[in-house]
């Protein structure tokens, strides 16, 4: 019996804390949500880590962030607002709700603007436009994903693990892209499949 790559487990029942598996090689602490407290809660609690770790460093380098966004797809016309906002460091993802939130949160506004952080995804400069066209929130440096892999791949060398575990996301993502793409982005609840599909979009 052939197990999926990719599986998510809800934590005690909880309505917007997930960890999605990789082969179990890899665990991501997701936070699912719409409101703008948990988003600015996220945000502060990996800012603070980050300012403890960086608070010795005289020379810090610019820490990277994913980013990716997704709005609702009807027959393929891209003129609904971006309805999730997706940012991933290390091993904790926030997929936040943010066509469904109360508030845009002055965390997140400062956290894309903050010049500290290279915000990095695929297509990312249309992300950004999107955002900022529909929300007014702007991101201070971003960097395509593409591009910045093309420069890299020739210093790093993934282990074979690493290797069995792209190919195995590669073939999710290419059996699954269509049918998850032109799903309902603007749903309070999002699906196993639309969690699994953000972090690895």
């Amino acid at each position: 019996m052939n197990r999926s790559p990719i599986s998510v487990e809800q934590l005690h029942n909880s309505k917007t804390n997930f960890i999605v598996h990789f082969f179990n090689a890899a665990h991501i602490a997701t936070v699912v949500t719409a409101s703008s407290a948990q988003a600015s809660l996220w945000i502060n609690h990996f800012l603070s880590a980050y300012e403890n770790e960086h608070n010795n460093n005289n020379n810090p380098t610019r820490f990277m962030v994913g980013f990716n966004v997704k709005w609702r797809s009807d027959n393929g016309h891209e003129d609904n607002p971006v309805a999730v906002l997706q940012l991933c460091v290390d091993r904790r993802c926030l997929i936040f709700q943010i066509r469904g939130c109360d508030a845009i949160p002055n965390a997140l506004s400062n956290f894309l603007s903050d010049t500290r952080f290279t915000f990095t995804g695929v297509n990312i400069q249309k992300s950004v436009r999107r955002l900022m066209l529909d929300y007014e929130v702007s991101v201070g440096n971003m960097r395509e994903l593409q591009t910045w892999l093309e420069e890299e791949k020739e210093r790093v060398r993934l282990r074979r693990e690493g290797l069995r575990l792209a190919k195995a996301i590669l073939i999710w993502r290419v059996r699954n892209q269509r049918r998850i793409q032109l799903e309902n982005w603007e749903e309070e609840r999002l699906s196993s499949e639309q969690i699994i599909w953000k972090e690895n979009s």
